[in-house]
């Protein structure tokens, strides 16, 4: 039997401090409830952050429906002008909204109405501001509303309530939650830029339709006059296409994207209702004649409807997109031949000419931006970019008989433009429509062009020195160069009985058609060679040039004006109508 040896004392000691030790730091090793005791801590922190979800959530939810009261009572007001602070009260008390809505010194409550001061006006309060709005995408959107009594089309509504809280109101503050809307009158009109047509020649009308159509063109100046004095409906015009293309079931956006024939749609004016019989045959021979081309027109290119286009057709029997018969025809035309050069020879059709050869160079359209359209503030219509070269033989200098003149000018009129600027709406539902309107930058030189630019819109025809007369005694050359210039917006109201009218109104410079080809013909840069001395300022000759010079200025003046005026251009000048205006129920705009 083994015997285990003793311990010494300090041994013993050790081993009795081991066993008092080891109780403790077993407890403090033992990981045992360490989570419970850590969500104990972190619980109040969970409780409190949920809390804050909650209130947040509920927030969220108080700011939504405070912006749906605002939204609501702005279109309730906007629809009563007259009394918008009642109309908003009213708006309220329907919908148990309990927020007092400020009228001058008065608070509008359930009860009648409270007299209040500046300095009492209550944190929970709707605020109402009558004036007038312009959904004009240049201006930016806080401007678009402006404060103002006169002709107000809308109301601006701001609401602020103290928001409710339900767990952070014991350490926080409850914030106030405000609201802004602003609604107004759901505004449009239909407008237009062409030319209004002061005098008539059909043999240069005729001449230059039957270039744009491709087809024999012969009215006589009664069947011109019918045209112009005819004011139709352009809707019911696309009324008329959609039945005959089978698009009744579709938009009106649909029939102006469809590739039309121009025979149709002269066929589809022709059944408006109230045109005389003299146009009605007017329509039909044009009709016949354009039927043997192949000439189709985009409609977007002549009539931009705006809001109405996504409409189903047949449903705008309210709206009157009224347009004169000759302007629609034309700009057809040009449509047709978009981007196409012309040649026609006009001898014949102006007395006083020995010869006269036009070249016409139609640009483009400009894309979305057509002659006519309906829409709201900011929308623009433009005539067609157009390029002119003429050249005509008169006599020539009354000193030498039997000589020939030649005349070679270029004329580049740019687009016209006008833009809707505002609506005004009037109690009784019309309006007073401003239109900014601006004539198309015009040039007119005289010499020689080159052709090739010419029909290139992308390069500026460079003009050189033409020969106006070369004989064996007398050689003259010439170049000259005008522009119209100073060329500013200028604004026009159309009042509801220029609507009912009809009324055309223009834009002008000082300089027209006949001033500028005055202006360039006295200011012409010349060299006249006798014999063999080249003389840059022999008085006597040049008198005899500007003398007969002087007399071509009626024949020039008539092609001119009446191939522009067939094109939808006026020199120096823009000619716009509004055919109509409407200011309809109320809508939500800011």
């Amino acid at each position: 039997m083994s015997v285990s040896p003793a311990l010494p004392p300090f041994a013993l000691e050790v081993f009795d401090l081991r066993k008092q030790v080891t109780p403790r730091a077993t407890f403090l090793r033992n990981g045992e409830g360490n989570v419970a005791i850590s969500a104990a801590l972190v619980a109040p922190l969970i409780i409190g952050a949920l809390a804050l979800g909650v209130d947040y959530g509920n927030l969220t939810l108080q700011q939504r429906a405070l912006q749906q009261a605002a939204d609501l009572a702005a279109i309730s007001a906007a629809a009563q002008l007259g009394t918008p602070e009642a109309a908003v009260a009213a708006y309220f008390r329907a919908n148990n909204i309990s927020i007092p809505v400020l009228q001058g010194d008065h608070l509008l409550l359930d009860g009648g109405a409270v007299v209040t001061t500046p300095d009492s006006v209550p944190e929970e309060v709707a605020k109402v501001s009558v004036g007038r709005y312009s959904p004009d995408v240049a201006l930016p959107v806080a401007e678009r509303f402006q404060v103002t009594e006169s002709r107000s089309d809308a109301v601006k509504v701001e609401v602020t309530r103290k928001a409710d809280l339900y767990f952070a109101s014991a350490f926080a503050k409850a914030p106030v939650l405000s609201a802004r809307a602003v609604a107004a009158a759901d505004k449009m009109a239909a407008f237009s830029v062409g030319s209004r047509l002061a005098s008539l020649h059909g043999g240069v009308l005729n001449a230059l339709l039957t270039g744009l159509l491709g087809t024999s063109v012969d009215l006589d100046l009664m069947d011109y006059e019918a045209l112009v004095d005819a004011r139709i409906d352009a809707l019911k015009t696309v009324d008329a296409l959609a039945t005959d293309l089978d698009l009744t079931a579709g938009s009106y956006q649909d029939v102006l994207d469809t590739n039309v024939k121009l025979g149709a749609l002269i066929d589809a004016i022709g059944r408006n209702p109230g045109l005389s019989s003299r146009l009605n045959t007017v329509l039909d021979r044009l009709a016949a004649a354009v039927g043997h081309t192949a000439l189709t027109v985009n409609l977007n290119e002549v009539l931009a409807l705006g809001p109405v286009a996504s409409l189903p057709v047949g449903t705008a029997e309210n709206l009157a997109v009224g347009v004169n018969a000759f302007d629609l025809l034309t700009a057809a035309a040009v449509a047709a031949n978009g981007n196409s050069q012309l040649a026609v020879d006009l001898k014949q059709s102006v007395p006083g000419l020995a010869t006269a050869t036009l070249k016409l160079t139609i640009g483009e359209p400009p894309v979305g931006t057509p002659p006519l359209a309906v829409g709201d503030p900011g929308t623009v219509v433009r005539t067609a970019q157009t390029r002119l070269s003429l050249e005509v033989t008169g006599d020539g200098l009354l000193a030498l008989a039997g000589t020939k003149l030649r005349v070679p000018l270029y004329l580049e009129v740019a687009h016209a433009e006008a833009r809707l600027a505002n609506i005004s709406c009037r109690s009784d539902g019309n309006a007073d429509v401003g239109i900014e309107a601006v004539p198309g930058l015009v040039e007119l030189a005289l010499g020689n062009v080159d052709p090739t630019a010419f029909a290139n819109f992308g390069v500026k025809p460079r003009v050189t020195k033409a020969t106006l007369l070369d004989t064996a005694l007398i050689d003259i050359a010439a170049k000259g160069y005008v522009n119209v210039t100073n060329l500013y917006k200028k604004s026009l109201t159309f009042t509801p009985s220029d609507i009912a009218g009809s009324v055309t109104k223009s834009v002008s410079t000082a300089q027209t058609l006949t001033s500028l080809q005055r202006s360039l013909l006295e200011n012409l840069e010349l060299d006249i060679r006798v014999g063999a001395l080249t003389l840059t300022t022999p008085q006597s000759l040049q008198a005899a040039l500007a003398q007969t010079l002087s007399a071509l200025t009626v024949p020039l003046d008539t092609i001119l004006y009446n191939t522009l005026l067939t094109l939808g251009v006026k020199v120096g000048e823009a000619d716009v109508s509004v055919s109509y205006a409407s200011c309809r129920r109320p809508v939500l705009v800011q």
